[in-house]
């Protein structure tokens, strides 16, 4: 059984659809913008994004059951990351981590699936699985990635919050012994 477990959770990740068009762009953070470099690659990356999605949109009938929904899972994490980031900006490691996912490991998972002729998708090769299970494997840890590469770029940004209030705190609260 496939289904779309993320959307409409109320997680902030979008409708589930794919378009990316009901996400909020935060607020930027006048402490740590985003340098050109990373905001030229962020939208470079929105745009590689889009056409993976468009391409997976309109080979879905060459696609596996559950293959559509689940690059559109992806794009729910991915679309709102990179706008994210876009404002933000993002560590050298999580830039990394997130071309190689977009610029490689997600397309070269949906071409190599559709450049097997149809009648091959269903056969079972060499390890006991067939190239449509292999599909949705890869797309499965892929989704699961893009939720650890976002709970990683959050995390942080929450933690230098939570740094702040500290300091804040210490800063400004009144002392219990002062009169």
């Amino acid at each position: 059984m496939i289904f779309r477990w993320r959307s409409g959770t109320g997680t902030g990740t979008g409708t589930g659809t794919g378009t990316g068009t009901d996400e909020v762009t935060p607020a930027p953070d006048p402490g740590r913008r985003a340098e050109p470099e990373v905001v030229r690659r962020a939208r470079q990356l929105q745009e590689e994004l889009a056409a993976i999605i468009a391409k997976a949109n309109a080979a879905g009938g060459r696609l596996p059951a559950g293959a559509v929904p689940t690059v559109r899972d992806i794009d729910d994490v991915l679309r709102p990351l990179l706008r994210y980031i876009e404002v933000q900006s993002a560590s050298d490691e999580e830039l990394r981590h997130l071309t190689a996912m977009i610029h490689e490991y997600l397309p070269q998972a949906l071409d190599d699936f559709l450049a097997l002729p149809a009648p091959y998708t269903e056969r079972p090769g060499v390890t006991g699985s067939t190239p449509a299970d292999d599909l949705i494997r890869q797309l499965q840890l892929l989704d699961e990635g893009a939720g650890e590469l976002q709970d990683l770029v959050y995390t942080g940004d929450a933690a230098r919050l939570a740094i702040q209030a500290r300091f804040l705190d210490a800063k400004f609260r009144r002392s219990d012994l002062e009169l």
